[in-house]
């Protein structure tokens, strides 16, 4: 998760071109937007901020906040909530352009440039929740393109579950374990990210971890 803070004036708005980066696949990133009212006499109400273009390489929560009273000399902060896709061009530049209106009429525009930056290395997390019934979330964090294998096995060695068989983006994954429809039964098992990067020139990895199902 990352969170990006900008402060945006009511009176006059400094654009950058400063480049927030964000790890493909990530879930919960925020952008804060925080408003001034500079104004020594007169209060801002009704203040909109809205989100005016959408990218695929984005899941907002919400695309508009509003506030409703900012009081003369003081600040209030527009939160908005996302998730970055996974891509698979990752050199890209997205600009997002926030709207803000307020009761006086006045409107102001802010720019935000997103780029992308890949994780540095494997990493395979513990699943949650553990123990877990009816499923659980396994997320594992690819630095390259790679062909990944996550498989589930039993005490006794045995794979009981495929996952993950097919060759990914880098970025944050996700997969998702659940017993509503399996065989199954309440125990220990082992989940296990065998990886093999595309490019020759990468790395190999494999990592076990440990989940319990209780039914």
């Amino acid at each position: 998760m990352k969170t990006i803070i900008l402060i945006m004036l009511s009176a006059s708005l400094a654009f950058t071109q400063t480049v927030y980066k964000v790890t493909p696949g990530s879930k919960g990133n925020q952008i804060i937007l925080t408003v001034e009212n500079e104004s020594k006499e007169k209060e801002l109400t009704n203040v909109k901020v809205k989100l005016m273009n959408q990218f695929s390489s984005f899941n907002f929560r919400s695309a508009e906040e509003e506030i409703e009273k900012i009081e003369r000399g003081s600040s209030k902060e527009a939160e908005f909530s996302f998730d970055a896709n996974i891509t698979d061009d990752v050199n890209k530049t997205d600009t997002l352009r926030f709207l803000i209106t307020g009761s006086e009429g006045t409107k102001q525009q802010k720019e935000i440039l997103i780029g992308y930056e890949l994780p540095t290395e494997y990493v395979l997390e513990q699943n949650y929740p553990n123990p877990f019934n009816p499923e659980t979330m396994i997320k594992y964090v690819l630095p390259e393109a790679s062909n990944v294998t996550l498989k589930v096995y039993d005490i006794l060695g045995k794979e009981v579950a495929a996952l993950v068989n097919e060759n990914q983006q880098a970025g944050i994954h996700y997969s998702t374990l659940s017993t509503r429809h399996s065989t199954l039964a309440s125990g220990v098992y082992f989940y296990q990210l065998r990886v093999s990067p595309s490019a020759s020139s990468g790395h190999s990895f494999v990592q076990t971890k440990k989940m319990m199902i209780l039914k």
